[in-house]
């Protein structure tokens, strides 16, 4: 499922995958590894993993936009994507989000957003005990 490939364990599969289809061997590889060597542009395979994992993420974004009716925006979260930074601002993110037919209009108003803070939940949780 794209839940499944859209996560650590998911991006050492992405990782594989793409080592395979370019007939090189996969190294043992932990999703921080990747990244790390992605974000420091020492390992091209990692590079293209991290290309696809955001591209892909941009895929199921719009579609869970247009399925729900977003207007406001759509907010990312989790271990991966807020620690991408700049990669991920440069990534086909944004413009497969929006690649989307007849949908395209409609997905290029809506923004989206990386949410940075550590503890986003808890934050969230707290504030609705202040009410």
């Amino acid at each position: 499922s794209a839940e499944r490939v859209l996560s650590g364990s998911g991006l050492v599969t992405l990782y594989q995958a793409t080592a395979e289809l370019a007939g090189v061997s996969p190294e043992a590889l932990g999703p921080a590894d990747i990244t790390g060597r992605a974000l420091n542009g020492s390992c091209q395979l990692c590079v293209g993993t991290l290309e696809t994992f955001c591209a892909m993420l941009g895929t199921v974004a719009a579609d869970l936009a247009v399925t729900l009716g977003a207007q406001g925006g759509i907010y990312i979260g989790g271990g991966i994507v807020p620690r991408l930074g700049e990669f991920f601002a440069r990534s086909q993110f944004r413009s497969r989000f929006e690649q989307k037919g007849r949908f395209s209009e409609y997905l290029a108003r809506i923004p989206t957003y990386v949410i940075e803070a550590p503890y986003p939940a808890l934050i969230g949780a707290a504030r609705s005990l202040e009410k």
